[in-house]
């Protein structure tokens, strides 16, 4: 399966994940054996303030000496680059079994290293993300960046057991998450005397973060949030004016949109609508 991005070397996301990749590897010597691009920029969906996200396959888990030399890349990258950079780093060994054997992670979490962390990409859609639309990092100055063939000996995953574990995680966590996630922007911005201005992030967040774990539900496939969006509005058309603002305000085609407390009880209404279909009940 290829990655649904085009992989045009000379665009920002390909340039600052080989540059950081260099720096990885000049940390860490030869414990790092692969590094792979998910999140965003392998879905095609990479937008002007997206990190970037990593997969980092190491020959051994990294001790406090390894964790002290990549930390400050991670820690510095938003400054450096514009842009955050995240990374799990994880042992092909790991790979094979999978999150739910894996007790913890190495993992940058928002430019803060982590050293056993059970959170951000450790589930299976990350998994499932690395074997459909992953984007392999050359450790070579001279190589190419290439989407990750899961048939590789290098990338141990089986697709229909990432397949399976991204639907049960979705689930839950349209389940867990987004139920309460609802009630929470409901106290915040509906439901608060003194309402708190509705912004950009909310009424994006809200719209397409349950889109598209529904997109993966029901498809079996990792989206990005505009995918996800898109797959929304066309199994539910009388949210499409809706999502077509939202997805041109996250494309910056509409930079000067303001978001009304109506914007958001949509997003919620679509929200709702998408826990009760993915998640039951």
């Amino acid at each position: 399966m290829t990655s649904p991005c085009v992989i045009d070397p000379d665009q920002e996301p390909w340039i600052l994940a080989r540059r950081f990749t260099n720096r990885l590897a000049d940390a860490l010597g030869d414990t790092l054996r692969d590094v792979v691009v998910v999140g965003s920029a392998s879905l095609g969906d990479w937008q002007a303030n997206s990190d970037i996200d990593l997969v980092c396959v190491v020959a051994r888990g990294l001790d406090s000496r390894a964790r002290d030399a990549v930390s400050p890349l991670h820690e510095n990258s938003k400054h450096e680059y514009g842009h955050t950079i995240d990374a799990m780093y994880v042992t092909r060994d790991g790979l094979a079994k999978g999150p739910d054997t894996l007790q913890s992670v190495v993992a940058s979490v928002a430019g803060t290293l982590h050293p056993e962390s059970t959170d951000g990409p450790m589930n299976w859609a990350t998994w499932l993300n690395i074997v459909q639309s992953g984007v392999r990092v050359p450790l070579a100055e001279d190589g190419a960046m290439t989407a990750v063939d899961p048939r590789s000996a290098g990338m141990p995953i089986e697709e229909e057991t990432a397949r399976d574990g991204a639907i049960r995680f979705s689930r839950a966590n349209l389940d867990q998450y987004w139920r309460n996630r609802i009630t929470l922007s409901e106290q915040i911005y509906l439901h608060n005397e003194a309402a708190h201005p509705v912004s950009t992030f909310e009424v994006e967040w809200m719209s397409l973060g349950p889109a598209r774990l529904l997109a993966t539900v029901l498809t079996g496939r990792i989206v990005s949030k505009s995918e996800g969006g898109e797959l929304a509005a066309d199994r539910f058309p009388e949210f499409r004016p809706h999502l077509t603002q939202v997805l041109d305000a996250r494309r910056g085609a509409d930079v000067t949109r303001t978001w009304s407390r109506g914007d958001l009880e949509r997003s919620l209404d679509l929200a709702r609508v998408c826990v009760r279909l993915g998640a039951g009940g």
